[in-house]
């Protein structure tokens, strides 16, 4: 495994990048362009701040760690033989960026031999900056945080994904009922425009727990949407499974996200057993 001090040199190189990244999006935010639609109904989109941002970002690491391997969103072919391997999510929320919501991220992680070792997210307007590290404290704004204590589901906040347009119909017949199940168990049903917020939420005690469902015909966040706030929730002290209990390797989702704060993952597990198609 890597040496502490190697963990903290990444991390405050992430930190640094995505501040900087996060002023060009600001830059952009009253004349941005947009450059690439990615389905027929223009709904998914990539503008010109999220290509000026992951340029900056693709620059900073090959100038500082040019063997290391690259997993951006808009760019690809950058993967290349390496121990290391930085995730990239220059703009994650777009469309939430173009109807001027101030709460977009700037994510970026770093894996070593397959395993998250640092994380880093950052909102631009809000001044926000979440980071984290292997084993290490994870901080807000440079405040450390922890989950929450609580163990009473009944009592608890839980974070759900809501289902997206690509979701099949018998999976979403399926989650409406399973949102039923869900709302006589726990305390409040939450949701965000963000996977990686639910994740965070849990995080600094916001949140007993997140939700987020998925299959091997509905995949729903992509790896670089969600890795920081995976990684913040387990160096917070939390726990991040897939529906069936196991850990999340390969970057493999298909199973569903499961991630809390510990105290209530056996009780959201048996919730989402239900989910198991």
């Amino acid at each position: 495994m890597l040496k502490s001090t190697q963990i903290v040199e990444f991390q405050l190189f992430a930190e640094r990048t995505v501040r900087s990244a996060g002023a060009i999006l600001k830059s952009f935010k009253e004349n941005y362009r947009i450059k690439r639609t990615k389905d027929t109904l223009l709904v998914d989109i990539a503008t010109d701040a999220d290509y000026a941002s992951e340029k900056f970002i693709i620059d900073q690491i090959k100038l500082h760690y040019p063997n290391h391997s690259i997993l951006t969103e808009e760019t690809p072919d950058l993967l290349q033989k390496s121990d290391f391997q930085w995730i990239i999510d220059p703009l994650d929320g777009t469309k939430e960026f173009i109807r001027h919501m101030p709460y977009y991220y700037v994510l970026l992680a770093l894996e070593y031999k397959g395993k998250l070792v640092c994380g880093v997210g950052y909102q631009p307007e809000v001044d926000r900056l979440f980071s984290s590290g292997y084993q290490k404290i994870p901080k807000v704004n440079g405040k450390d945080v922890k989950i929450s204590s609580q163990g009473d589901l009944s009592k608890s906040f839980v974070y759900l994904s809501l289902p997206k347009k690509q979701m099949p119909d018998n999976e979403l017949d399926h989650y409406v009922e399973f949102f039923k199940i869900l709302k006589k168990n726990v305390y409040r049903i939450r949701s965000s425009a963000w996977d990686v917020e639910g994740l965070y939420n849990v995080s600094f005690g916001a949140g007993e727990g997140f939700i987020t469902a998925t299959s091997k015909k509905h995949i729903g966040p992509k790896w670089w949407d969600i890795a920081p706030g995976m990684l913040m929730v387990e160096a917070a002290g939390g726990k991040v499974t897939d529906f069936h209990g196991n850990p999340i390797r390969k970057h493999d989702i298909s199973h569903g996200i499961i991630a809390s704060n510990g105290k209530v993952h056996e009780a959201l597990l048996n919730l989402c057993h239900y989910l198991i198609i």
